[in-house]
């Protein structure tokens, strides 16, 4: 195999595809990256045995066919340190050339043969996103993920796809975020079975995804219980959760709220950063206090003393008070960005409290206990 390549487009793939390969592993071909040229161009391949990855490598010139295997991390550190425009990929025997103008450079390689076949797929049966909104589904839902390992069922965005309409749910138990959004159903694809994507699944697809424009198409296929997410340029290929996803839907309340309240991203962030502050493990939550006009957010800590912050709002009710977990408000919040307003409705200082957008996003929190400060 002989390629010239150039080094910036080379450098950005290898950094895509180095993301999949494990640190360590049991078995240290997965440590590489597979090249694959032909006549048509070049094909970058990255595996750890739960996620594939396949990047069209652009700008390569092909002189040529081969394969060949790149030590990831050595490979991206010398084309970050190189200043060449262009450089020269050559494989003999079981070596790596790396031919710079005025650098040379050696790497003993295994035998590309063994290494784990990553899966293409020619998509026939998909659901259609824009790459934007696949995108916007998954990190509105990805951070609520059940991360403890404990239950295996809840460890990745769960997706219901429909004709024209999808809905991506995450939750560790605790909370619950899901996200309406448009999708196209084309060749009758209908999975048969839970469309679980692991967390590590979807970090793989949101680099990807972050890569393409806003309204480029992007397929999302699931077969013999893995799916597929193809690109332009890319196809993503992971293991699903094998498992049964928890009926989301039966923890909403049905009974009207209480409490329903429109209040600022930007402010009440401010307001709950401010008044976490003090707060420690001994004495979680913040205190949510909201009367005529006004909202109260109050925190106390073991050491670190006691906070009151006052918000003004648009609240002519009576007075109730909920404790939410500040973290869990803060992740919330964080994925809307600072413009706009979200509605926040409490039912009781027991039952699930829920903030929504007019966008179709909606989370439920379970709260703190009153007492616990």
């Amino acid at each position: 195999m002989k390629v010239v390549a150039q080094r910036e487009s080379l450098a950005e793939m290898v950094q895509l595809a180095q993301a999949v390969c494990p640190g360590r592993s049991a078995r240290p071909i997965l440590e590489n990256l597979l090249l694959e040229c032909r006549d048509s161009g070049g094909v970058l391949m990255a595996t750890d045995l739960e996620v594939g990855l396949r990047l069209h490598v652009p700008q390569l010139e092909v002189e040529v066919p081969g394969t060949t295997l790149l030590p990831a991390r050595t490979m991206l550190a010398l084309l970050r340190e190189l200043t060449d425009e262009e450089i020269r990929l050559e494989s003999q025997g079981d070596r790596l050339l790396v031919l710079g103008e005025k650098s040379e450079f050696q790497f003993p390689t295994p035998d590309a043969m063994e290494f784990p076949e990553v899966p293409d797929y020619q998509a026939e049966s998909y659901h259609a996103f824009t790459a934007r909104n696949l995108s916007e589904m998954l990190r509105r839902t990805e951070y609520a993920v059940e991360t403890e390992g404990t239950r295996f069922n809840l460890g990745g965005v769960y997706l219901e796809l429909g004709d024209e309409k999808v809905t991506a749910v995450g939750t560790d138990g605790r909370r619950l975020a899901c996200q309406e959004g448009q999708a196209r159903r084309v060749g009758g694809h209908r999975p048969s079975e839970d469309v679980i994507i692991p967390r590590r699944v979807v970090e793989i697809i949101q680099r990807i995804l972050s890569r393409e424009s806003d309204d480029q198409e992007v397929k999302l296929a699931v077969e013999d219980g893995k799916i597929f997410v193809i690109t332009s340029s890319a196809v993503v290929s992971g293991r699903l959760v094998d498992a049964r996803f928890p009926k989301w839907c039966e923890v909403f309340p049905k009974a009207p709220e209480k409490v329903r309240v429109d209040l600022p991203v930007r402010e009440f962030a401010s307001a709950t950063r401010q008044a976490s502050i003090v707060v420690d493990d001994k004495n979680p939550g913040i205190l949510y206090t909201f009367t005529s006009g006004k909202l109260v957010l109050s925190g106390r800590g073991a050491s670190q003393g006691e906070s009151r912050v006052e918000l003004p709002i648009g609240y002519d009710g009576e007075e109730a008070m909920v404790r939410l977990n500040q973290r869990f408000i803060l992740d919330f919040l964080k994925v809307l960005g600072d413009e706009g307003t979200f509605t926040l409705k409490i039912w009781s200082e027991e039952s699930p409290v829920l903030a929504e957008t007019a966008d179709g996003y909606a989370y439920l929190m379970m709260p703190l206990v009153l007492g616990s400060n």
